[in-house]
């Protein structure tokens, strides 16, 4: 028996001896010796007795007492309390049971009955009389006393919730709810609620300060113009600023009584006319109105400050107010991206701990004492194993400048869904794109992506030198394409008098058979040796689909979907590194969840990628001739050349329907007439579209803000320099074959002949006419003191007019116009 238990003897199944009125012994029944905890004996009881105690009495008293005085028990009153507090010290309770026949008590003894408030009432069972003589709620002859206690109580709380309504909440917390404990007694002062402009007499506030808040707001609301006339740290006044008559006044000082800010006086009347200034609309008030605005719009432009203003509270603000509020509000996000950067490492712990098994790398670099940022590398792994277990084997790798004050680089690894659309799956900050950032950035793609040494994987990039040598060191057995639409651009700078057409240079890219890419070579090389030469040199095969393997099912030639993707980002670029980086990553979560609504409306088992592509095959269906060979073989015949096809094994000799899995032209040709889906004969099930409905069923989960970042104990990293004066917003340099106006003459699209007015000098050289040599005029001629020579003329019959230049001496055979003397001869 624990410290805490009584031993309480139970008496059961008797009735008790009752002599003038008194109980004087029990008699009959049982006896039962419970060992139990107080509070918990009733409970006990039932469940040693296996009955029920309803409509028994039960009584109790201590060992020391008599029956005289037994008290009657009711679970939770005051009398089981006491028995509880008795138990503690006598550790043994005598408790009897008595069960009820006639409904009353029978004996006429009194009991402590329990009221609603706690106090007792001395009550007579039996004879319907209260005990002190006064008006009672009638006789308990029906019922024992506790069972009435229960009734009247709940008779109470039905009358209580009768008239029940809910109550109204409010939202200011400041203020003390009626009825309440708090500040019982006092007098109740109005506060004023931030932002709603309202002033009125006695309103208090806590310091001079929100009481300058709340004036600004009214003069923003009312569209007045006032001014502070007397300032402190216990009173402050706010008169009108025209002047005049008007009697306008507000004056705010400290009560002591009450201990706070309280308006004293104010005199809400104007006698003047609004002029549409306001002298406490300071630039420090602007920059609150739109700080939000400029860190969102870094461009946001004074005169649109200054009509906004004007809009919403018919105010005018001078433009040096608003833009020194705009080179506040500037520095003001400034110093905020500052302590973002110099917290990256606390950014790192804050993904990680919401992105569980992720990969997030920071390294830096101590110079002079100092910490400086090297590489931010970051792989979530919600990415991570969706495009292991749904995207197609291929990742395009490509790297793209920075446009903040960091002038970094940002490398990043995109793959292919199951639309064919791109999916990014790494990105990574780097100094500089080098063959060290890219040895580092393949090295930890290879061990995120579980890439081993590149067997079964493809990889699409440029020919970048670092990433060439990176890729072939830690990748041997990957299937490295190289971008056909660099290697073009390559081409048109090393011959830029070459007029090498684009469909010329794509028919070997795009050659998905051997046949098709030697004779798109041999035209190559009919057009010029020195360009096939320079084609041959960068290994064609790397860059032609007659070359690549079919297990990637894609037939991308080029790195675009790459190139896209730093499009996509081309916003996010020019913001600050921790900035960019959550734009990239909300970026990322908000383009999943479109295509997920997307993928939930797709109807159809694959995605559009197939229909799109058999609609494009559909077109050359026409100029195709079958020719049955049995066993599910055809030939099919296109411009007089045959091809293969194998219905069974599901191949044709064009390697299109192979590389891609999507039935090519022959095979649309040989179901033409046997009513066969051509989505039947798809041979990959990358394009399924639940296997895109799964891709995007997963994202990135959310990041808190800096304020809930914890403190990883890493040192400061130092921001980098703050940008100087306002930098010209630069379009990045397009090649010669990029834009029209730079390609050379006949390569171009040219205006049309009614819109010129003069011949283009475009493709002619100048020369000199004084040193005879070209490339420079007469004004920038370094030849000094030489005779300034003029060629001669040319005559429309392509005869030179000789002229000397500064002599009389040479004549010419024939006068310009006749002399006088020749009409008289």
């Amino acid at each position: 028996m624990s410290t805490e238990d009584a031993v309480f003897q139970c008496y059961y199944g008797g009735n008790f001896v009752v002599e003038n009125g008194i109980k004087v012994s029990y008699v009959g029944g049982g006896i039962l010796s419970l060992e139990s905890k107080p509070q918990v004996v009733l409970t006990n009881l039932m469940e040693s007795l296996n009955e029920s105690i309803w409509q028994q009495r039960i009584w109790y008293k201590l060992p020391y007492e008599e029956y005289s005085e037994l008290k009657q028990l009711c679970n939770g009153d005051q009398n089981f309390q006491r028995m509880c507090l008795a138990a503690v010290w006598t550790k043994v309770v005598d408790i009897f049971l008595e069960k009820e026949e006639n409904g009353d008590a029978g004996d006429g003894s009194h009991v402590d009955r329990v009221v609603g408030d706690g106090s007792h009432v001395d009550r007579a069972v039996g004879d319907g009389s209260i005990g002190d003589g006064a008006a009672g709620d009638g006789a308990v002859g029906d019922g024992s006393e506790c069972d009435r206690v229960f009734i009247d109580m709940e008779a109470r709380v039905e009358q209580n919730l009768a008239g029940f309504v809910d109550e109204e909440e409010h939202d200011n917390d400041e203020s003390t709810p009626l009825n309440s404990d708090c500040e019982e007694g006092e007098r109740r002062y109005v506060r004023c609620k931030k932002g709603s402009g309202d002033i009125r007499i006695e309103q208090v506030f806590d310091s001079i300060a929100e009481f300058k808040e709340a004036v600004i707001d009214y003069a923003l609301k009312k569209g007045v113009n006032i001014k502070f006339t007397r300032w402190g740290s216990e009173k402050s006044e706010v008169r009108c600023s025209i002047g005049g008559n008007c009697k306008f006044r507000i004056y705010c000082a400290y009560d002591e009584k009450i201990g706070v800010y309280m308006v004293k006086t104010f005199i809400d009347e104007h006698a003047c006319t609004k002029d549409g200034f306001c002298k406490v609309l300071k630039s420090r008030i602007i920059v609150d109105m739109f700080l939000n605005d400029i860190r969102q719009d870094p461009t946001f432009k004074v005169k649109a400050m200054q009509k906004a203003i004007e809009e919403r509270y018919s105010l005018i603000a001078s433009s040096d107010q608003c833009r020194k509020a705009r080179g506040k509000a500037l520095k003001m996000i400034q110093d905020e991206y500052d302590e973002q950067f110099a917290r990256i490492h606390d950014y790192k712990e804050q993904l990680l701990e919401t992105n569980l098994g992720s990969t997030v790398e920071v390294e830096t670099i101590t110079i002079d004492g100092i910490v400086k940022f090297d590489k931010f590398y970051v792989c979530f792994d919600a990415l991570r194993k969706t495009w292991l277990a749904y995207c197609r084997p291929i990742i395009g790798i490509d790297g793209c400048f920075l446009k903040n004050n960091m002038k970094g680089q940002l490398l990043a690894a995109v793959g292919r869904d199951a639309n064919n659309q791109f999916y990014p799956v790494a990105w990574a900050v780097v100094e500089t794109e080098n063959i060290d950032s890219w040895l580092w950035f393949i090295r930890k793609l290879k061990s995120d992506l579980k890439l081993q040494d590149g067997d079964g994987f493809t990889l699409i990039s440029d020919r970048q030198k670092g990433l060439l040598n990176t890729v072939d060191q830690e990748l041997p057995k990957v299937e490295h394409r190289m971008c056909a639409r660099h290697i073009y651009g390559n081409l048109r700078r090393v011959y830029p008098g070459k007029d090498l057409s684009k469909n010329l240079f794509c028919a070997v890219a795009k050659s998905f058979n051997d046949y098709e890419y030697n004779r798109a070579i041999d035209e190559l090389k009919q057009f010029d040796q020195g360009v096939y030469d320079a084609v041959m040199m960068r290994n064609p095969r790397n860059c032609s689909r007659a070359f690549f393997g079919c297990k990637s099912s894609c037939e991308d030639v080029s790195n675009n979907f790459s190139e896209s993707y730093n499009n996509a980002i081309n916003k996010a670029r020019e913001m600050p590194l921790v900035e960019m980086l959550e734009t990239i990553r909300r970026q990322t979560m908000i383009r999943i969840d479109m295509r997920l609504r997307k993928a939930i409306k797709h109807q159809g088992k694959f995605t559009l990628k197939v229909a799109n592509t058999i609609k494009e095959e559909t077109i050359y269906r026409k100029y195709c001739q079958v020719v049955p060979c049995g066993n599910g073989q055809f030939e099919v015949l296109e411009n007089n050349h045959g091809f293969r096809v194998d219905m069974n094994a599901k191949t044709c000799a064009c390697r299109r329907w192979n590389m891609t899995g999507i039935p090519c032209r022959h095979v649309l040709r040989i179901i033409l007439n046997k009513k066969v889906n051509p989505e039947e004969l798809v041979n990959s099930d990358w394009y399924l579209a639940s296997k895109n409905l799964k891709i995007y069923s997963e994202s990135i989960s959310g990041v808190n803000g800096i304020g809930f970042w914890i403190r990883s104990g890493e040192p400061r990293i130092q921001p980098p320099p703050r940008p100087t004066g306002t930098k010209k917003k630069e379009k990045r340099k397009k090649g010669k074959n990029e834009s029209p106006k730079k390609k050379k003459k006949g390569k171009g699209v040219q205006e049309p002949p009614e819109k010129r007015t003069k011949v283009s000098k475009e493709g002619r050289s100048i020369r000199c006419g004084r040193c005879s040599t070209e490339g420079h005029n007469t004004r920038s001629c370094p030849s000094v003191g030489v005779v300034n020579k003029r060629w001669p003329k040319k005559t429309p019959d392509g005869v030179s007019q000789s002229m000397s230049i500064g002599t009389n001496e040479g004549t010419s055979q024939r006068p310009s116009q006749p002399s006088q003397n020749s009409h008289f001869d």
